[in-house]
């Protein structure tokens, strides 16, 4: 029986090397995308790291001394700084699996539909709860990135984005799941909305993580298209 403290490690090495072994399957070939994924998913792992270190010390949310190594930088435990790199890397994985299975772009024609009802519907939220800093911060961050991405500069990989991010909240939701069924991460419930994907010794999700897994993976997506067209214009050009 693995002892507790090594929890948090093992389920995010049992996260990553699935993904991590298929990278250099030939059809999909995901370590040719590293070049442009890795920079990404710094940037990223780089923003919430702040976000996540900042809620820790205001009380937001604290990690279990249980199911942790006792390895902290900073305020947050080893196993918390591993989670934004792998957790997006296995993202990228389940993005380029479901590009390369579903060719055609279904969801393009609509992605400026389903952009502005994730707009209104994030923004709305946040501003029911504008009191909740969990809530506030997660469901109007994506927004905010979504009216960028949607009316200020729009891009045209929205609808595979969204397809990507349908299949990609079943194994964020496992791990979610365990983290929180444990509970490795405990939440001050006087920061969110209370309302939990509930299942008996199985899941006690937060709802707004469904939103947060939108902006970690949104911004990791945008990044890493942004990263892979300005190279491909650099590559024109000469």
């Amino acid at each position: 029986m693995l002892p507790d403290k090594y929890l948090y490690l093992a389920l995010m090495l049992a996260s990553l090397a699935y993904p991590l072994a298929q990278s250099f399957e030939q059809r999909i070939s995901l370590w040719k995308k590293w070049r442009f994924m890795f920079p990404a998913i710094l940037v990223t792992a780089g923003f919430f790291l702040i976000w996540d270190e900042f809620f820790t010390r205001i009380g937001v949310w604290s990690f279990s001394k249980q199911y942790t190594l006792g390895i902290n930088i900073g305020s947050l435990p080893l196993e918390e700084w591993l989670f934004f790199f792998i957790v997006p890397y296995c993202c990228f994985f389940v993005y380029f699996v479901v590009n390369y299975f579903i060719r055609k772009d279904i969801l393009g024609p609509f992605q400026k539909i389903i952009a502005t009802l994730f707009i209104l519907l994030l923004s709305s939220v946040s501003i029911v709860f504008y009191d909740r800093w969990y809530t506030v911060y997660t469901c109007a961050m994506p927004a905010l990135l979504l009216i960028y991405l949607t009316y200020i500069k729009p891009v045209n990989y929205l609808g595979r984005f969204f397809m990507g991010y349908l299949f990609s909240l079943i194994p964020f939701l496992i791990v979610n799941g365990v983290l929180t069924s444990k509970p490795v991460v405990l939440y001050n419930n006087t920061e969110n909305t209370g309302v939990r994907i509930f299942i008996e010794g199985i899941a006690n999700i937060p709802v707004e993580d469904l939103a947060y897994c939108l902006l970690l993976l949104l911004l990791n997506v945008a990044l890493y298209e942004h990263f892979a067209s300005q190279n491909k214009r650099e590559i024109e050009s000469r």
